[in-house]
């Protein structure tokens, strides 16, 4: 109990020193582009990579993809009949906050500061359910409900994926190990040593971003938006906690997935949509810090 309180006090004191640091004016808001170039890039493919150093194909890894794209599918599909008479644009932002999990930037630094490497692989394959729905799909819905053409090709969503290098690496480390293609530990504890930074500047990026100016009249649509996806999520990471047969590393692996905040994507797709902005970064960032005190509940539950 008290090493998870640790480190559950250290991620705090990094989210606070992030916005510290903005605050004071040492760094600004925009300096959080940069750190995302560098964890996108370098720490997260590396700190991906490091966890497939035990990997092993195992059913867990199917359910895992599986559990990733229908759940989504569902809380899409929540978001677009919960919102089926708001106006286009505030539909749009149902639509694009209710599913999607920011899985790399967020859940990942929990997962590798708080369980075994050995589920990482299991975290990817949620995140390749997932992904999808981040780089096209649920655009596409909500550009067609707000009155665009909602026009988004497969080609458009895969060639976002396979610019994507967290999903270049995993989807890379699977195609080698299916073949029975085993890296040397050399390779893994580079690997690993580059990824070491990871969780300090995911966490430290997200007190760069974090933000709250949102007008009185628009506090209702977020709680209502928040509190659909984060209803429904619940209620999966119970069911998979409770009643899946799986190791209790991976249930643990899954169950934080599902709390993990609105992707980033929601942002640029939210403004393409015509959304409000107050709205778009007030979702963002209460979504972040519901996500952050879910997690830790559940990793203070589980100590």
């Amino acid at each position: 109990m008290s090493a998870v309180l640790f480190k559950a006090l250290a991620f705090f004191l990094m989210i606070a020193l992030g916005y510290l640091m903005k605050t004071k004016h040492v760094l600004e808001q925009e300096d959080s582009q940069v750190l995302m170039k560098i964890i996108i890039n370098i720490t997260m493919p590396a700190a991906l990579i490091a966890g497939f150093r035990t990997f092993s194909i195992d059913i867990s890894l199917l359910f895992a993809l599986l559990l990733g794209f229908c759940m989504n599918g569902a809380l899409l599909l929540a978001g677009s009949l919960a919102s089926v008479r708001k106006e286009g644009r505030l539909r749009a932002l149902y639509i694009l906050n209710t599913p999607c999990q920011n899985v790399g930037n967020f859940v990942l630094p929990f997962v590798l500061s708080f369980l075994p490497s050995s589920v990482v692989p299991a975290l990817c394959m949620y995140d390749a359910g997932n992904n999808p729905y981040g780089a096209g799909l649920a655009y596409s819905v909500a550009s067609s409900a707000s009155g665009g053409d909602g026009k988004v090709s497969l080609r458009s969503i895969l060639r976002t994926l396979f610019h994507s290098p967290p999903f270049l690496a995993y989807f890379i480390m699977i195609v080698l190990y299916l073949p029975g293609i085993r890296l040397p530990d050399a390779f893994f504890d580079l690997c690993d040593l580059f990824g070491k930074g990871n969780a300090f500047l995911a966490m430290f990026a997200l007190g760069l971003i974090f933000e709250w100016h949102l007008p009185k009249e628009d506090v209702g649509n977020v709680i209502r938006i928040l509190g659909l996806r984060y209803a429904l999520c619940l209620c999966a990471a119970a069911a998979i906690f409770f009643l899946c047969p799986f190791d209790l590393p991976i249930r643990q692996t899954l169950c934080l997935c599902l709390v993990g905040p609105v992707t980033t994507l929601a942002i640029p797709f939210g403004l393409a949509c015509g959304c409000k902005q107050s709205m778009i970064a007030a979702l963002s960032s209460v979504s972040m810090v519901t996500s952050f005190i879910l997690s830790l509940g559940m990793l203070i539950a589980w100590a």
